[in-house]
């Protein structure tokens, strides 16, 4: 499991409602803060990474989320793949 994955995942088969709650609870973890010089930085990423943010319309992100469910992984998990596939 990555080091990202901050939510509980249902197990697969269980309510779509369950599914759904989950693909739209990215929102509400809570997020780290760090002070660095005079500025607070959120979401530090672990050692060796960089945080990336981008912007996706909700029903992509929703799929994505539903996807990460089905595979039994993490959204982060999936992009990374993608990634090294293209790069």
């Amino acid at each position: 499991m990555s080091k990202f994955a901050q939510l509980t995942k249902p197990v697969v088969g269980s309510k779509v409602e369950a599914a759904l709650k989950f693909a739209e609870a990215a929102t509400e973890t809570k997020q780290k803060t760090v002070k660095v010089g005079a500025q607070v930085k959120g979401s530090v990423a672990p050692a060796g990474y960089k945080r990336l943010t981008i912007n996706l319309p909700e029903s992509l992100h929703k799929k994505l989320r539903l996807k990460a469910i089905e595979q039994n992984t993490t959204a982060t998990e999936i992009i990374e793949r993608l990634l090294q596939d293209r790069l």
